[in-house]
């Protein structure tokens, strides 16, 4: 039986969504079920990094077209009728002639405007494209009921089309690590001394607030006499430039930036942090947070969006980003031992619940029925 997947997100830049998808894939190798190829449809090849398992494939479709028309033209040409088409990443072929699965990963229409700054083809697509895939596609799922509540108020899905799968860890990945003398190592290679730092994972984008971040870890300095440096891991993903900032509160020295970082350096960093910082305003899920618990790091976010559902009792979770809120919040978390050594034991415990393994059968479990009845012509 042939699985299609819309490959898109794991050519170049890729984010937490190509790591879902890459994550998922994988775990589909382990679990029981009938997917003997797997074709991963992408525009060109993928890197040389991104580890398909043994039944998948990547099937590449050159095409002179844009990503945006690459998916709604040259994909369903060459995936054709039959069988199923996984699109992990918001957008299905809308005049696709084959049964079709659309995850959704959060709606921009949710977001505060203050928050973001789209051009014209994000606003778009995220008014017609996102809005159209998810009434057109044959199964739904989104990663929260956030998110669910999202798309039923902006998309006029109704609930019980929606199936909720969250996002999941790789826990053989994302784990404590006892090893403090290759902590401390490790702490020496990237920021150049055995020194305590914060931690922020993910794109620099306007709505997760590193502007209000880099302001309070200024403060702190300057107040409190942090001894901690500030390490930004992902500054190579697309979103907005802080330089500036950082020269303009003299904080040079003191912030370490990694453009970019692959998945066991990062649950390293996750390791050697004092606290994991997430302050993002809207999320559909919110990964980092996730991995950060698995890896047993005390974690600070915000209590919106999704982050109560998967992060609530573990995580610190504060009322907003503003400048002020983030000092209190990183000073109490840094002064309560006791706080974080309960994050660290609870963070791993409830990141269990969401083991990639658990998730991607959840998947399975909508996509082998479909995949059945689109094979003996019931779809």
């Amino acid at each position: 039986m042939i699985l299609g997947v819309n490959g898109i997100r794991l050519v170049r830049n890729r984010s937490g969504v190509a790591r879902a998808i890459e994550a998922v894939l994988n775990r589909f190798a382990t679990l029981p079920q009938p997917f003997d190829d797997i074709r991963v449809y992408t525009p060109e090849p993928l890197d040389a990094d991104v580890k398909l398992p043994a039944i998948a494939r990547n099937v590449v479709v050159r095409s002179g077209l844009p990503p945006s028309l690459w998916e709604q033209v040259s994909l369903p040409a060459a995936h054709g009728k039959r069988h199923v088409l996984f699109c992990p990443s918001y957008v299905i072929p809308l005049f696709a002639a084959c049964p079709t699965m659309l995850v959704h990963h959060g709606s921009y229409e949710g977001y505060d405007r203050r928050h973001e700054v789209f051009g014209w083809w994000a606003r778009t697509k995220a008014r017609i494209a996102y809005d159209l895939s998810a009434r057109r596609a044959t199964v739904v799922s989104t990663v929260s009921e956030y998110s669910r509540r999202d798309m039923q108020r902006f998309y006029g899905v109704p609930a019980e089309r929606i199936h909720v799968i969250p996002e999941g860890v790789d826990t053989d990945l994302f784990r404590p690590i006892l090893d403090e003398s290759a902590l401390a190592a490790w702490r020496r290679r990237v920021l150049g001394e055995d020194v305590p730092f914060l931690l922020y994972v993910g794109k620099p984008t306007k709505r997760r607030n590193l502007p209000n971040l880099l302001r309070a870890f200024h403060q702190l300095k300057r107040d409190k006499h942090l001894p901690h440096k500030l390490l930004l891991i992902g500054t190579a993903l697309p979103g907005t430039s802080f330089q500036q900032l950082v020269e303009e509160l003299a904080l040079a020295k003191e912030v370490v930036t990694i453009p970019h970082a692959a998945h066991d350096e990062i649950a390293l960093a996750y390791n050697a942090c004092s606290v994991t910082l997430y302050p993002s305003s809207y999320e559909g899920f919110g990964m980092p947070v996730l991995e950060a618990m698995a890896c047993g790091a005390p974690v600070i976010t915000l209590n919106n969006t999704a982050f109560p559902e998967f992060a609530g009792g573990v995580a610190r979770l504060l009322p907003d980003a503003e400048v002020g809120t983030l000092v209190r919040g990183i000073e109490g978390v840094l002064g309560d031992a006791q706080g974080r050594r309960e994050m660290r034991v609870l963070g791993p415990q409830r990141a269990s619940q969401y083991d990639w393994r658990i998730i991607a059968q959840r998947y399975l479990d909508l996509l082998i029925p479909l995949a059945q009845d689109a094979v003996h012509g019931r779809a």
